[in-house]
Formats: C-alpha cells, sequence, structure tokens
C-alpha cells in the first residue's frame, strides 16, 4: 500500500506533522508500512530514549509510548511501542478520517498514544476534543512527527501554517536541521528552543526571516500548551500585506552596530521600544540560567555585546500591536515619524486610499502659510488640533483653520467633496484622520520632543 504525504491536510496539527515528516525523512511518499517504519523506528527510539514530563518539552511522559510502566528496559519499551504502533497500522475500521476526510481502512486512535497529549482530557489535541477517534494510517504517523516541528517559546509550543508552502518548507528546515543538531549534541529532550518568550516577538523575529528569503503568504502561528487543566490556544493571523510592509520598511534586522533614524526609521522605533519602558528605563527580563532565576539587563545583553538580535527577547509594545493588528499610528505619532513611513503602513496594512491621504497632506501643506517660527506655528495651529477630544472638536478645529486661512489666501484650505470623501469620509475614523494629520505636520517643524513637552508645560499659566 502506497502512503502519501505530499497533499496538505486541513488540520494544523496534522499538518505540522506531515511537514515535519517529509523533512525528516526526507521525502514524501513510500512504497509500503514497512518503508515507512524504518523512519518511524528512528523517532521512537528518540521518544523512548529520552523523555520528560515538564511543560515545553517534546514528549509527555504521559504517552503509552514513553511512560516508563511500559517498562524499565529501554529496548523493551521500544519494541512495545513499534509493536503498539504495527497494532494500529493493521486495523481496518469503516469511516472518515477525522482530519482529512479519507473513507474507510482507518485506525481506531486514543490521544494518549500521542506524544503531544498528557491525559484523556487534553483539550487541544483534536479539532472535536474526542478522545478516541478513526484516523487514516497517513495523518495518525504525521501526529508522531509533530513535536519535532515546533519551536518553544513562552514555555508553551508554536508553530504556523501559511497558504505558501515555500514558506511551510522554510519553517520545518530550519526546525528539522535544529532538531537533527541537538540530537547529534544528545541535546534531544526539549522541541527546538527559539529563546523567545514573548509570543508576538516569536512571530515578528521569524517574518524577519522570511523577509530576508523574500517570502510571502498569510500565515496562521498557533501557540498551544497540553496540561489536563488550563489547556489552551493562542492563535495569531498574519496577512501578507503585514509580510510586505515589514519587506518595505526593514527588510534586513539590524545586526552589527546600532541603527540611527536617518539610517533605519522603522529599526530605530524597534529598537527604542524593545530597549526603554515608558519611564525612560532600559529593560530587563528573567532567564533560568542554571536552574536559577537570573534578572538579564537590556544595556549589558544588548548594547555592551553588541548581540542586536537579542532585541527580541524583550517586551516591545510596538511589535505587540503590530502582531495583534492594532493601530500603531500612536507610536508614528509621538516620535515625529516621517510621511514616508506613515504612507507606507497606510497603504500596506490599512488599505487607504492614496487620494485622501494627498488631500490630508494638502491641507498640511496648506497651513504652512502660518508657520514663520516652530514655537508660534505649533502653539497656535498643532496644538489645538492635539487636544481635539471628539469628532465635533475636531470638525471645529478644521473650521476655524478654514477661516484662518482665508484671511491670508485666496483659496480655501480644502473644498467640500474634499471634507466629505477624504478628510472625513463616512465610517472612518476621525481620530485616525486627527493623526495622520498630526504626522503630516509634525514633519515641517524641527522641535524635539522635549522642547514641546517645555511649552506644554506653560499652558496653565496663560
Amino acid at each position: 500500500m502506497v502512503l502519501d504525504f505530499s497533499k496538505p491536510v486541513g488540520d494544523p496539527m496534522v499538518e505540522i506533522g506531515r511537514l515535519g515528516l517529509v523533512e525528516f525523512c526526507g521525502k514524501d511518499r513510500f512504497e509500503s508500512f514497512e518503508e515507512l517504519q524504518l523512519e518511524v523506528k528512528k523517532l521512537f527510539n528518540i521518544y523512548v530514549f529520552k523523555t520528560s514530563g515538564r511543560i515545553g518539552q517534546v514528549f509527555s511522559s504521559n504517552s503509552k509510548f514513553t511512560h516508563n510502566s511500559t517498562g524499565k528496559d529501554l529496548n523493551n519499551r521500544l519494541k512495545q511501542a513499534l509493536e503498539l504502533y504495527e497494532e494500529l497500522v493493521q486495523e481496518s475500521y469503516n469511516g472518515y478520517c477525522i482530519s482529512c476526510g479519507k473513507k474507510d481502512n482507518l485506525c481506531s486512535v486514543s490521544k494518549t498514544i500521542f506524544p503531544l497529549t498528557t491525559g484523556n482530557s487534553n483539550a487541544n489535541f483534536t479539532s472535536n476534543f474526542s478522545n478516541q477517534f478513526l484516523m487514516c494510517k497517513e495523518c495518525m504517523s504525521s501526529l508522531f512527527f509533530a513535536p519535532i516541528n515546533m519551536q518553544k517559546t513562552t514555555g508553551r509550543m508554536g508553530f504556523m501554517i501559511s497558504n505558501n508552502q515555500e514558506i511551510n518548507e522554510f519553517w520545518s528546515e530550519e526546525n528539522i536541521d535544529e532538531f537533527n543538531a541537538n540530537i547529534v549534541k544528545n541535546n534531544f529532550d526539549s522541541i527546538v528552543d527559539s529563546k523567545i518568550n514573548i509570543f508576538e516577538n516569536f512571530i515578528y523575529n521569524f517574518m524577519e526571516e522570511l523577509q530576508e528569503e523574500e517570502l510571502f503568504g498569510d500565515i496562521t502561528f498557533y501557540l498551544i500548551s497540553n496540561v489536563d487543566k488550563g489547556s489552551e490556544v493562542n492563535v495569531i493571523h498574519i496577512s501578507e500585506n503585514q509580510m510586505r510592509f515589514i519587506n518595505k520598511v526593514a527588510p534586513k534586522f539590524f545586526k552589527t552596530s546600532l541603527p540611527t533614524k536617518a539610517k533605519d526609521e522603522w529599526n530605530y522605533l524597534i529598537y527604542k521600544y524593545s530597549s526603554t519602558d515608558n519611564s525612560g528605563k532600559f529593560r530587563t527580563r528573567k532567564e533560568n540560567i542554571n536552574g536559577k532565576a537570573t534578572v538579564i539587563k537590556f544595556n549589558e545583553d544588548v548594547i555592551d555585546n553588541k548581540n542586536y538580535k537579542s532585541t527580541t527577547r524583550y517586551f516591545n509594545p510596538l511589535i505587540s500591536n503590530f502582531i495583534q493588528g492594532k493601530s500603531i499610528l500612536f507610536f508614528f505619532k509621538k516620535n515625529s515619524c516621517s510621511w514616508n513611513l506613515t504612507t507606507i503602513y497606510l497603504k500596506e496594512i490599512k488599505g487607504m486610499r492614496e487620494e485622501r491621504l494627498n488631500v490630508i497632506k494638502k491641507v498640511a501643506n496648506n497651513l504652512q502659510l502660518f508657520n514663520d517660527d516652530d514655537k508660534t506655528f505649533y502653539k497656535k495651529i498643532v496644538r489645538p488640533i492635539e487636544m481635539t477630544k471628539s469628532q465635533t472638536e475636531f470638525r471645529e478645529n478644521l473650521r476655524i483653520l478654514m477661516k484662518k486661512f482665508l484671511s491670508k489666501s485666496d483659496e480655501a484650505l480644502f473644498s467640500v467633496d474634499e471634507m466629505v470623501l477624504y478628510i472625513l469620509p463616512s465610517g472612518e475614523s476621525w481620530y485616525e484622520t486627527k493623526d495622520i494629520l498630526l504626522i503630516a505636520l509634525y514633519e515641517k517643524m524641527s522641535l524635539k520632543e522635549e522642547d514641546i513637552e517645555k511649552f506644554n508645560e506653560g499652558d496653565e499659566d496663560e
């Protein structure tokens, strides 16, 4: 009987196992179960000889294949594991595979045989949360290979599935290469360790790796735990638009020297929000070193050691918002980012029309008529816009600015059509328009953030 693992499967857990199997075995087609069993034996040898029950490790010690109740003699345990697998292969039940829908010649599978599970009540292993289910031989075999195609992050198991097969292959190749290297080093009780304990940073790091390979596509990332109580699954979807944005603004992560704003504006922001918290203090993280919880300081870890790739080990609100699909205009506005970076974000991520951006930019350019000096311009024109608290108030400020502009110009600040269709169109966020306008105005000023803070301190005295 031919076993074909070349076709994708809808179940993400089976899919990541199938990809791991293909990469681990170096082929996607087997002429018989006996041929596949030669590869399964290699994997079971790892399962049986090195097991761990700690969350974040590959193999649960409660699996029927790995639990020491099967005997302390390792050779005997491996033999029993293979016999159990052979029994499953020989079964032939009628029905449909729970994962791929294949009809008949199925095996009746218990969750407890697989090395990702810890017991009957585990919730994260199958799509219908049942313990006993029917699977075809290909899907059942794939699940045994799932752990080797995952990475440890936040103390749990993370993996991804993309609609781009090249991305799936890139992920699997990296994991299997590292997994095999760990076997050689006799260090294979853990899944591949990303050394990143923040899920959003873990995703961002992989996105940057993909951009160095010029790979694009939609990706769904999964983060799972497999304990009987408190099991949970976190799912984050990354769109191809987000990938293309990163490709345009940061195709290569800074590695050898601190970035400058002129050199790489996006990477400057990534560094800034990774390095310091809201109070301006350098960030720290905790790491278990030789069994002892140790506080690692950002300035020593990243700056002194010039280990800039380690920035992703520290919490970063910019990365967090971006990965979760939340707006990051606030960060652009706060840091007086360029109009160029802003428009790339708004076009790629927000899908904003070019015409709307052009109109808002035109309004900002027209207001330069009042910019005799930055301090006065900021306090009289920019500050009132900053302080706007509602759409009604924003409209009123625009009306006042229109009136002021007409006193100095024969042309209007903007037309009625531009107001209705582009500045405050129906269904669009007025607050977003406000932020975009402010970013365009800031770009025309040479004031620093500390100067603006000084100006604002005197507001109550005037």
